[in-house]
């Protein structure tokens, strides 16, 4: 229970925020396409961490974030439908190298790995 409803004082922004599950993200990308651009992120980064050596999978997770950085900003639903389908072929092609290099990979482990 959110310390607000309690106490009978007004919400503040950021229990508000806790209970629209928006953080400020209101206004960002065309309308209806945040969802599907926060989903792909999601994917995005979910198929970099699958990928065996620690090296490339630390680039491609700052890699994402870069890209997903510079086209924050963008409102033309015709270029987020076309940023959309390249980070579609993008996680397809992470995938892809992950399974191919998960067979062919050096079978000495990396010591950035180990913990």
């Amino acid at each position: 229970v959110a310390p607000h409803i309690i106490a009978g004082a007004a919400p503040t922004k950021r229990a508000r925020g806790r209970q629209t599950g928006r953080r400020g993200r209101e206004g960002r990308g065309a309308a209806g396409m945040s969802t599907s651009v926060v989903s792909l992120f999601r994917t995005y980064l979910r198929a970099a961490q699958k990928f065996p050596d620690v090296n490339i999978r630390d680039f491609l997770v700052r890699r994402g974030r870069e890209e997903f950085r510079k086209y924050a900003h963008e409102t033309d639903p015709a270029k987020i439908e076309k940023i959309v389908a390249e980070g579609k072929e993008s996680i397809a092609l992470i995938e892809r190298t992950s399974s191919v290099y998960g067979i062919y990979a050096p079978k000495h482990p990396s010591v950035l790995g180990q913990k």
